[in-house]
C-alpha cells in the first residue's frame, strides 16, 4: 500500500527539516536535531514512511534508542502512525542493551554462547565482593569501584591488560573467568560480545546486514566507543562503505552531557568522516520555547568549539522572558526563588516549575526556603537533604550525644564506618538494652564490657566508638561536635572506599553542605539539641505536603534533560559551583559544563530566572564567589539584571512581581521572605 496525504497525515505537520530527514532515501543521515525540535517524531515518522511508503518489510528495520521508556513511545507513536494498515511483522525497536540480547540469544551458539545467564547489577556486586574476600581485598576496595572499574574499560573497548593498576587486573581477570565458569555475562558483555560476534564471523555480519536494511538511532550523542564500533560493524562492509540501504541517527552535540556515563560528543561530532557520503541535516525549529529565551541559548552555546552550529528559532514570540537576579548570599537567593514560585502560583502565571541546580547538595537552601514559604515540592533523581543517608548517618551521632537513650540512632551508628561489629553484636548490645531499658548507652557498654561479653577486637572497636561518642559534650557547639565526629570517624574515608567516584564526591559534597548549614545555625547561637530539633521541624513540615498535588520540581540539570517547564529557576550559577569546580582547568570538561547550562536554558517554556549570590558559606566562614563564566557571556541586552543585594525585602518582591507579571507592584507592607544580611 502506498502513502499518501490523506492515509499519512503526519507528513504535513512536519516541518521541512523534518520531512527531509524522514524522506531521505538512501544512505547515511545524520540529523542535528536541537532540543524541542521533536527528535522522537523524526525517527518515528521515518520508519512508518519506510514502511508504507517505501514498502520495506517491518523486519528489515531495526530502531535503537537508550531507555525501555524511550523505546516504548516510539513504538507507541509507529503503531499510530500506521494506523490499520496489518503487517505480519513489526520492526525491532528497543534499547542496545535489550537489542544485543536478543542478537546473542539467537546466535550465542556462534560465541560459543548457547546457554548464558545475565548477571544483574546486584549477582555482579555479590560475585565481585566474593573475589575481594577470597584475596583479602575487603579493605582496599569496594565492589562497586570494582564494577565502575570493568564496565569503563569494557564500554571504552579497553581491554584486561590495558590496566595500569596490576590490584584491578587481576581481579578483573578473576572476575572474567568466574563468568566463564558460570557461563554467565553482565550488561557490559551485551555490547561487547556482540561486537565481537560481527567482528569473528564474517558471514554472520554479511547475512546480518542482509537482513536489516535500514537501522535508526536516537540520542546518538549519548552513545559510547564501544556502541559507536558496534554501529559500524553492523552497517558498513569490511572496506568501510556503507552495506545497508540507510543508516539514520538522530541526535544534538550540544546536549551531550554524560561524558562520565562513557559517552563521548566525538561519535556524533565525527559521524560524517566515520560514515562516508553522510547527508547532514538540520532541525533547528523549536517547540518548546520563547525565541527570547533561544537567543540566551544561542548565544551561550556559540562559545562552545566541539560542536556542529545550529540556530534555535520558534514561532513564540515573547517579551521579558528571562530574567538575571544576583543576590548578596545564598540564603536571600534561597527566598528570592520561593518568592518567585509563590507568586508564579499565585497570579497562575506558570502551570509548572522547575529549579535546576548543578549538583544535589544545593537543594538543602533552597528546600529550607521553600519549607519557609509553605511551598510544596518534590525533588527528581534524589532524596529530600535530611534524608540522604550520610546526612542522617551523622545527624544519627548528634542525636545519641545528645539523647543517650537513642536507641534507633545507635541501630543507624554503631558499624557505620564499618568496625567489624557484625549482627551477633548488635543483637547483644540490644538484647541488653532491652533488658534494661531504662538505661543510657553508656551504662549498656559499661555492663557488656565489663562483664566480659565483648572481648578482643571487637572490645577494641567497640571502645573506639564509644571514646569517639564520650569525648563530645551535648553542649558543645553543634558544628565543632561535627567536625570532630567526621575526622574522628574517618568518614570522607569511608565514603570514597564504599562508593564509586562520582557517588563518592556527590556524598561528600552533601556532607560539607551539611557542615555549612551548622555553621549557618551557629552563627544564629543555636545549640546542638536546638538543631536537632529545627531540623526535624522542617522534615515535618515538608512531610505534611506529601498530599499535595501541585509541587515544585528541584533537580539537577542531568535529571531536568528531555523536560520542560512553564518556569524555570537556574540557581547557583558562579564559576566553582556552575561550573563546578572539577571542570576548572579542562576545556574540554568546561564545554560540557557549558552544554549543561544549555539543557537546563532549554527546559524552559515560557520564563527563565537565573540565579547567583556574591557569597556563600564555606567551611565556617563566608566566601566571596564571581559570577558564572557563563552568565557573563551571555549578552546583556538578552535579558532583564537585577542585583537585589541592597535592596530591602518588600522592593525585592516589587521586583519579582513587576517581571513575572508584567506589572509594576510595590507591596506597601513589608515582606517578610528577604534577607539583606549575610545570614
Amino acid at each position: 500500500m502506498r502513502m499518501t496525504s490523506s492515509n499519512f497525515s503526519l507528513l504535513n505537520s512536519l516541518n521541512d527539516q523534518q520531512r527531509k530527514a524522514v524522506e531521505y532515501p538512501s544512505g547515511p543521515i545524520l540529523v542535528i536535531a536541537g532540543a524541542g525540535s521533536g527528535k522522537t517524531r523524526v525517527i518515528t515518522a521515518r520508519i512508518a514512511w519506510l514502511i508504507a511508503h517505501q514498502q520495506q518489510a517491518p523486519h528489515s528495520i531495526v530502531a535503537l534508542t537508550f531507555t525501555n521508556k524511550a523505546a516504548t513511545e516510539m513504538k507507541e507513536r509507529i503503531e499510530l502512525l500506521l494506523g490499520d494498515q496489518t503487517h505480519d511483522t513489526k520492526p525491532t525497536v528497543g534499547t542496545f542493551h535489550g537489542y544485543c540480547l536478543q542478537l546473542l540469544r539467537h546466535y550465542g551458539s556462534l560465541m560459543d554462547l548457547a546457554t548464558f545467564s545475565l548477571l544483574d547489577a546486584d549477582d555482579q556486586q555479590q560475585l565481585i565482593n566474593k573475589i575481594l574476600k577470597r584475596s583479602n581485598l575487603e579493605k582496599q576496595m569496594t565492589a562497586r569501584t570494582v564494577v565502575h572499574h570493568i564496565s569503563s574499560r569494557k564500554n571504552s573497548m579497553g581491554g584486561i591488560s590495558e590496566n595500569n593498576n596490576k590490584l584491578l587486573q587481576d581481579i578483573f581477570v578473576t572476575y572474567e573467568r568466574e563468568k566463564e565458569l558460570n557461563k554467565s555475562l553482565d550488561f557490559d558483555d551485551l555490547l561487547l560480545k556482540t561486537y565481537q560476534l560481527f567482528t569473528r564471523n564474517p558471514e554472520f555480519r554479511e547475512s546480518f546486514q542482509q537482513r536489516i536494511r535500514h537501522i535508526l538511532v536516537d540520542e546518538y550523542q549519548d552513545t559510547n566507543l564501544l556502541q559507536h564500533a558496534l554501529l559500524k560493524q553492523m552497517s558498513l562492509t569490511p572496506e568501510g562503505s556503507l552495506a545497508i540501504n540507510s543508516l539514520c541517527v538522530v541526535g544534538d552535540d550540544d546536549q551531550s552531557i554524560y561524558s562520565w556515563r562513557g559517552a563521548t560528543v566525538t561519535n556524533i561530532l565525527e559521524f560524517s568522516s566515520q560514515f562516508p557520503e553522510t547527508n547532514i541535516v538540520k532541525v533547528e525549529q523549536n517547540y518548546r520555547s520563547a525565541q527570547k529565551i533561544l537567543d540566551l541559548a544561542n548565544n551561550v552555546i556559540q562559545c562552545n568549539q566541539q560542536r556542529n552550529p545550529k540556530t534555535l528559532w520558534s514561532g513564540k514570540e515573547g517579551t521579558n522572558c528571562v530574567a538575571i537576579i544576583a543576590c548578596l548570599s545564598s540564603y536571600q537567593e534561597g527566598d528570592v526563588i520561593a518568592q518567585a514560585a509563590k507568586t508564579a502560583r499565585s497570579n497562575n502565571i506558570t502551570q509548572s516549575i522547575a529549579l535546576l541546580y548543578r549538583a544535589h547538595h544545593q537543594s538543602r537552601i533552597l528546600e529550607e526556603a521553600l519549607i519557609r514559604a509553605s511551598i510544596p515540592y518534590t525533588i527528581i533523581g534524589g532524596l529530600q537533604f535530611y534524608e540522604r543517608k550520610e546526612i542522617k548517618d551523622l545527624l544519627a551521632y548528634l542525636r545519641l550525644i545528645v539523647n543517650p537513650y537513642d536507641r534507633i540512632s545507635c541501630s543507624r551508628i554503631i558499624n557505620c564506618p564499618g568496625r567489624g561489629l557484625g549482627q551477633k553484636f548488635e543483637e547483644l548490645l540490644f538484647e541488653a538494652w532491652a533488658l534494661h531499658p531504662f538505661a543510657t548507652f553508656y551504662e549498656i557498654a559499661e555492663t557488656l564490657v565489663h562483664t566480659n561479653q565483648v572481648t578482643g577486637k571487637k572490645a577494641t572497636s567497640f571502645d573506639d566508638f564509644i571514646k569517639i561518642l564520650s569525648s563530645i559534650s551535648p553542649s558543645e557547639r553543634p558544628l565543632s561536635a561535627l567536625e570532630k565526629i567526621i575526622q574522628q570517624t574517618g568518614y570522607f574515608a569511608y565514603l570514597t572506599e564504599t562508593f564509586d567516584r562520582q557517588e563518592a564526591e556527590a556524598k561528600i559534597d552533601n556532607v560539607k553542605e551539611l557542615l555549612r548549614a551548622v555553621a549557618h545555625f551557629d552563627q544564629q547561637g543555636l545549640s546542638m539539641d536546638q538543631f536537632l530539633q529545627e531540623v526535624a521541624l522542617m522534615q515535618d513540615k515538608s512531610h505534611e505536603q506529601d498530599s499535595v498535588q501541585e509541587r515544585v520540581f528541584l533537580m539537577t540539570c542531568h535529571a531536568a534533560k528531555g523536560l520542560e517547564f512553564d518556569l524555570v529557576i537556574l540557581t547557583g550559577l558562579e564559576d566553582g559551583v556552575f561550573p563546578s569546580t572539577r571542570a576548572t582547568y579542562n576545556e574540554e570538561d568546561v564545554e560540557e559544563e557549558r552544554r549543561l547550562f544549555y539543557v537546563g536554558i532549554t527546559r524552559a517554556c515560557r520564563l527563565l530566572l537565573i540565579t547567583h549570590a556574591r557569597y556563600r558559606y564555606t567551611y565556617g566562614s563566608m566566601t566571596e564567589q564571581t559570577q558564572s563564566r557563563f552568565v557573563r557571556e551571555i549578552p546583556k541586552n538578552l535579558v532583564i539584571h537585577h542585583d537585589i543585594s541592597n535592596l530591602p525585602s518588600y522592593q525585592v518582591q516589587g521586583i519579582v512581581e513587576q517581571w513575572l507579571t508584567g506589572k509594576a507592584h510595590i507591596p506597601t507592607k513589608v515582606a517578610t521572605f528577604g534577607k539583606t544580611a549575610l545570614y
